[in-house]
């Protein structure tokens, strides 16, 4: 029973976390912004509620939204190859 209680909190943390990183940056940055709102009501966070915003837009400005370590980095130069038809 326990096996089966710590396999279904894998999968449900598995599913949870593939489709936070899924989902569109702006449901995103909305998301956050209501579990920064909710934590605050709660009393789990500080007043400050741009900190978590200023890191997810950081976040979100690479190439692929995970980070901003190949932003700046060049493109490949492009190989171009010649084929002679034998006539």
């Amino acid at each position: 029973m326990l096996e089966d209680l710590i396999a279904y909190a894998a999968v449900a943390c598995a599913t949870i976390y593939a489709s936070w990183r899924l989902l569109p940056t702006t449901i995103r940055f909305s998301l956050a912004e209501y579990g920064v709102t909710l934590a605050q009501f709660l009393g789990f966070s500080k007043p400050d509620a741009e900190g978590p915003r200023r890191r997810l837009e950081a976040r979100a400005k690479g190439a692929c939204g995970g980070c901003s370590g190949c932003a700046s980095k060049q493109t490949p130069q492009q190989v171009i190859s010649f084929n002679r038809k034998d006539s």
